[in-house]
């Protein structure tokens, strides 16, 4: 491959110690950080990470994650996915979601708070799959993989039989209460349940799977020919569009194993057996499940010029927009768009 395709980033992709401005705890949280810091380097392995197709043509693109940890990530000739060059083993990572995830980036204490302001997701979910679930028969079984608290099933749980899986027993407690059956868990415990899924939700959960290809053939034993698997996750792709102020480094944080663009993820879905039924560039994607797969499709330099063009908007265009708007808006106007957009200040 021609060395001037290689994705080369700026120095701030290598700098260790510089956490981003937006990434830095607030005072109150600053403590769970450091105690994590400090406990996952005494108690916690890390194995090397594998790309998903198979090939060893990767080369490192940074060193750095958001926090201004020290995170390598590699990228595939072969395929175009981007991936951590280490994580943590099975044994670490089930203990991280049991008992730091949550803590860390918040929410556990105060599931109730929590389940009120994601809300809005399942009128996104809603909105996205009916199209193709309001064709099945009801009550269908929908099976939420990681949920959280629950609030993604929000609108679905009055006509249909909702399962939740997840690690956090204050998550579990709080969806349980709102009538959703909760199992404590990842995909490898869909034996407990009898029944097939129709719909399959994976919001934000894919990118953290240590195993994908592990996780998605345990998924697949239980699916039936038809079953529908939601995918939700940072895509590569919107930053061009102006997502996270068009800055890949704040896509990058240690619970992230995988960092897919659009073209990556559904030819990894592809080589599963699942066929696209509808997607966007953020990414959002409904898959069914066929069983039939198809071959190995190289995005390697179509990510490499998405991330190439975010980091030139994101050095030229985004100081442009900022200043000209500060011009000519209104203060009031001003003071909604930090608001809205806090990486706009």
């Amino acid at each position: 491959m021609n060395k001037k395709k290689l994705l080369k980033l700026s120095k701030r992709y290598y700098t260790i110690g510089k956490p981003m401005k937006n990434a830095r705890p607030s005072p109150e949280r600053y403590h769970i950080y450091k105690e994590f810091e400090e406990y996952q380097k005494n108690n916690y392995k890390t194995i090397r990470v594998k790309c998903l197709c198979n090939n060893n043509t990767s080369y490192l693109i940074s060193n750095v994650d958001r926090e201004g940890l020290e995170y390598p990530l590699m990228i595939c000739k072969s395929c175009g996915l981007i991936r951590a060059r280490e994580y943590w083993d099975e044994k670490s990572t089930d203990h991280f979601y049991s008992n730091w995830y949550r803590k860390k980036y918040g929410g556990e204490e105060n599931p109730d708070k929590f389940y009120k302001q994601h809300l809005f997701k399942s009128k996104l979910l809603w909105d996205f799959v009916n199209e193709y679930t309001s064709k099945l028969n009801k009550p269908i079984n929908i099976f939420d993989i990681g949920g959280g608290s629950g609030s993604i099933l929000d609108l679905f749980i009055s006509e249909n039989n909702c399962y939740l899986f997840d690690f956090n027993k204050n998550f579990l407690k709080k969806a349980n209460e709102m009538g959703i059956k909760t199992i404590e868990g990842g995909i490898n415990k869909l034996n407990l349940i009898k029944e097939k899924p129709d719909l399959v939700i994976l919001s934000h959960v894919l990118e953290h799977f240590t195993n994908v290809h592990q996780e998605l053939e345990t998924l697949i034993r239980h699916l039936k020919l038809g079953s529908l698997v939601f995918v939700e996750l940072p895509g590569i792709d919107s930053l061009v569009e102006g997502r996270r102020a068009y800055n890949f480094l704040g896509d990058i944080q240690t619970p992230h194993v995988f960092y897919f663009s659009l073209g990556v993820l559904n030819n990894l879905m592809e080589r599963h057996g699942f066929k696209c039924l509808k997607s966007n560039t953020r990414i959002s994607a409904l898959y069914k499940y066929t069983g039939e797969t198809g071959e190995l499709v190289n995005y390697h330099d179509t990510v490499c010029s998405l991330i190439n063009i975010s980091e030139r908007r994101r050095k030229f265009l985004l100081p442009f927009i900022k200043l000209k708007l500060h011009r000519i808006l209104p203060i009031s106007f001003k003071s909604w768009v930090k608001k809205q957009l806090p990486w706009f200040k």
